[in-house]
């Protein structure tokens, strides 16, 4: 090895040390929280979610439809026939890093959806539990028909400690068929 290859890799090492010792250092994170819930018949879901009913709505129903679940054995499915009708299912999640951790945290929500039938319209919402306000909220508007689950998520800065995760949907048509929905693998997810 050349003499001027053995100092061109002393100054890189040199470089490398001292970079490393003086640099500061960014912002870290300290970890990842996720909460999940695929709906599964045997871990009762009707006893974490519940159910809003605005007039008429089938539902929901944690097991059966039109089609298979997205992974295991249970999803929730329910219907609307007519507009303005609407129903959901809601949840409230205590956001375990915000009551431990300072500073900023992120979180987003997702939930796998299949819409069907007449103008099915999904609303993802993160809402406020003491003015019932929204967080974040999304619109998802009927894709078409489509025979796979499509994901849909929502993003928001956590201010609280907890908040309400509520799957709306309305239908956007006045029959004669019923706006359904099957809805599956939940996953809620911060980072601190």
């Amino acid at each position: 090895m050349s003499l001027s290859a053995k100092i061109s890799r002393a100054f890189i090492a040199v470089t490398v040390a001292a970079t490393v010792v003086l640099a500061p250092a960014g912002p870290a994170s300290a970890g990842i929280w996720q909460l999940t819930d695929g709906f599964e018949p045997g871990t009762n879901p009707e006893s974490r979610w519940t159910p809003t009913v605005v007039n008429q709505c089938w539902g929901p129903y944690y097991t059966g439809g039109l089609g298979p679940p997205r992974s295991g054995t249970g999803f929730a499915h329910w219907r609307v026939l007519y507009r303005p009708d609407w129903c959901a299912i809601g949840r409230t999640i205590s956001l375990t890093p915000f009551i431990t951790r300072p500073g900023p945290i992120r979180c987003t929500a997702g939930v796998w959806a299949r819409l069907r039938g007449q103008g099915p319209q999904l609303n993802v919402e993160v809402i406020d539990p003491d003015t019932w306000t929204y967080i974040a909220l999304k619109t998802v508007p009927y894709p078409g028909w489509r025979a796979d689950y499509t994901l849909h998520t929502v993003s928001w800065t956590a201010q609280r400690a907890d908040v309400v995760l509520r799957f709306a949907m309305a239908a956007t048509d006045n029959g004669p068929y019923a706006a359904e929905i099957e809805l599956d693998d939940v996953v809620v997810q911060c980072t601190y």
